[in-house]
């Protein structure tokens, strides 16, 4: 059972070497007991201090690593991070040789107590923590009688990180391509996101956002427009994405692993797997490659041209296409691994949309849709140049983002009649951006809020109405999401001629039969471990298959995760471990990156809004709305960045699978 043994955590110092009753951080340690298999944690350092959990292991040893990785991580900006890391990493080299004694560490304070107070970024602002806790606490470690005789830890990995990189999925080290951009240079910010996936200017146009919620800079004024400014990079880059894979060779290994699926996991799996040299076949089932990136998103949001100049590195990189051949149909699992494919990857989205549920309700009934279809539907028209306007009032239920696409197309379609969504609770609780909602508002959607379907109307098979039931938040004893109550008799019937049920959508089981050996969870996705790998030798999945409806931006992530755990499987038939997914349940154990607070002093600065088009420009046609930031705002948004990283490690008793010995962003 793995303890702690001393240290000192958020300026409380804690020793227990020599104590029968043990004093510890407020930290239940059974969930991070080892890093990988059998590898215990031997110590951890970082912005709230350090810890040791082993005795065997020398805390000069981690702390040389430590600094070692802050020194390399200066940028060099400002002169006390970039000459204070050098002296430090110095000094504790020493120590690690045992000529601790010979080391002025009055001198090393001073200079990291002027790291802390005058640096310019996070890494060299919080770095001097653990090393000014041991030199305040536990100075007697570097000396040589407590540093020799103990062995180093075999395992490091490190990573430096912000809120906004721990919000984002795909791990994306956010600061540094906005740094980029406040230097002039969208292409280097671009090749930083390539670095991660192929979709830049796709994501830089529906991401949802996480990154912007974690946002310090929100203790200020206002967060970064981090997504805009990711489109600003894709779209300023000087050359179409696509270009700058035209001097990268092509793959030219036989194809050892089949990507089924072509949405944003799928693509970013044989992204990162032809990357690293292996060859790759796409299958999907549609046409053209995107899934519900290209399917199911207007183009007001994100014009199909531009999604699909992206998906074409695919095959720049020397990936195969195969479209119009669906899992199931035309092919089963076992299909794939006799025609010689060593692994395979499930990207297979969640296609199935889902109604109402409520009595006697009829799929077939005319006017009554489901949000997934009928945006599919949208997409296939327009692909053929056929228009589809809607008659009469429409309403959406649900408000989560493919109800605001549901909504805001209907809006454009709609010839006489006006467009309205219903929501079970208020606009605060509603699960689609913000921003999407009052976009849609701008365009003359109405909202019932605190309203919940109970039964369609219907007169000869077709929708006449929606009867709605009046909600009322009850506070939750048990603390947590208010509950829902109904309202009685407060029920109300909408008239309309269409209704589209936009609250969800489902992996399509029928695609898998028994011999696949593929078991689904309790929700009825596939079942995947940590290492994206399934219940059957061979096969990984990810993205809404395995996670259930969600974003862009994470499936992207998943499937780069995934990419790893494969090539590892490709060299040893075993899933590859994957150290930075580990790492975050380090960071939850001990509330890493959590509650994240600045200490200086900043200005307000104004965040930058892209310029869109008018309400009036926008309802009756599918052109882009957003128009995108300009160079000088591009550059002045990049100046309110804080960059607020920190620098987290881990040692381990033995090394890391798979580990390089610095790993992070």
């Amino acid at each position: 059972m793995t303890s702690f043994l001393f240290g000192v955590w958020e300026g409380v110092p804690f020793d227990n070497r020599l104590r029968a009753d043990p004093r510890t951080p407020n930290i239940d340690l059974s969930r991070v007991e080892t890093f990988d298999e059998q590898n215990p944690l031997t110590s951890l350092l970082c912005d709230k201090g350090f810890v040791m959990l082993s005795g065997e292991h020398s805390v000069v040893d981690a702390l040389a690593r430590y600094y070692e990785r802050a020194k390399q991580l200066s940028c060099g900006r400002c002169t006390p991070c970039r000459s204070g890391s050098v002296l430090i990493a110095e000094a504790l080299e020493k120590a690690l040789h045992g000529e601790g004694a010979h080391v002025d560490w009055d001198r090393i304070k001073a200079v990291l107590e002027l790291m802390k107070e005058t640096s310019l970024c996070g890494i060299g602002l919080t770095s001097p923590i653990p090393l000014l806790g041991v030199l305040e606490h536990f100075p007697e470690v570097l000396s040589p009688r407590f540093s020799g005789p103990r062995q180093a830890s075999r395992g490091f990995f490190a990573v430096a990180t912000a809120p906004c990189i721990e919000a984002c999925p795909s791990h994306v080290n956010i600061p540094r391509y906005i740094d980029y951009i406040r230097s002039g240079r969208p292409d280097m910010a671009t090749t930083e996101l390539l670095s991660h996936y192929p979709l830049v200017g796709s994501c830089g146009r529906v991401c949802v956002r996480p990154c912007e919620s974690a946002c310090v800079r929100a203790q200020v004024d206002k967060p970064i427009a981090i997504k805009d400014l990711k489109r600003f990079a894709a779209d300023e880059t000087g050359v179409p994405l696509e270009a700058l894979f035209n001097q990268v060779p092509k793959v030219k290994a036989p194809a050892r692993v089949a990507v089924i699926g072509a949405g944003p996991a799928g693509l970013n799996c044989a992204y990162h797997l032809l990357k690293a040299g292996h060859g790759v076949d796409v299958y999907d089932r549609h046409s053209e490659a995107g899934g519900m990136a290209r399917l199911g998103i207007p183009a007001y949001r994100l014009p199909n041209e531009l999604l699909k100049s992206e998906t074409e590195i695919v095959s720049r990189l020397g990936g195969t296409w195969h479209f119009e051949k669906s899992l199931g149909r035309d092919f089963h699992l076992n299909d794939l691994f006799e025609n010689g494919y060593d692994a395979v990857f499930l990207g297979v989205g969640c296609c199935l949309g889902t109604t109402l549920g409520l009595p006697g309700e009829n799929p077939a009934w005319k006017g009554y849709l489901k949000g997934l279809d009928f945006l599919l539907d949208l997409e296939k028209n327009q692909s053929l140049g056929v228009e589809t306007p809607l008659e009469g009032d429409v309403l959406i239920v649900g408000c989560g983002n493919v109800a605001m696409d549901c909504a805001r197309s209907a809006r454009r379609l709609v010839k006489n009649g006006r467009v309205f969504v219903s929501y079970r609770r208020t606009r605060e609780e509603a699960p689609a951006d913000q921003e999407e909602i009052e976009a849609a508002m701008e365009e003359g959607i109405e909202f019932l809020w605190n309203t919940a379907p109970k039964r369609l109307v219907v007169e000869d098979d077709q929708v006449t109405g929606l009867e709605l039931d009046r909600m009322a938040l009850v506070p939750n004893p048990e603390g947590g999401r208010s509950k829902l109550v109904v309202r009685e008799g407060e029920a109300f019937i909408h008239p309309v001629t269409t209704v589209i049920a936009a609250i969800g959508q489902k992996l399509e089981q029928s695609i898998f039969i028994e011999a696949d050996g593929i078991a689904l969870d309790r929700w009825g996705n596939i079942a995947i471990d940590d290492n994206f790998a399934t219940s059957r030798d061979g096969v990984f999945a990810g993205g809404d298959a395995a996670a259930g409806p969600s974003t862009l931006i994470a499936g992207m992530a998943d499937g780069q995760m995934a990419a790893t755990s494969i090539i590892e499987y490709l060299k040893t038939k075993r899933p590859g471990f994957i150290a930075r997914r580990r790492m975050d349940n380090v960071m939850a154990t001990f509330g890493l990156m959590k509650d994240v607070h600045i200490d200086k002093d900043y200005c307000e600065a104004p965040r930058a809004h892209m310029a869109r088009l008018s309400a009036q420009e926008r309802v009756d046609n599918f052109n882009e709305v957003e128009q995108g930031l300009t160079t000088d705002e591009a550059q002045a948004e990049a100046d309110r960045c804080l960059r607020c990283y920190r620098l987290l490690a881990v040692t381990t008793e033995h090394p890391i699978q798979g580990n390089r010995d610095a790993e992070g962003v």
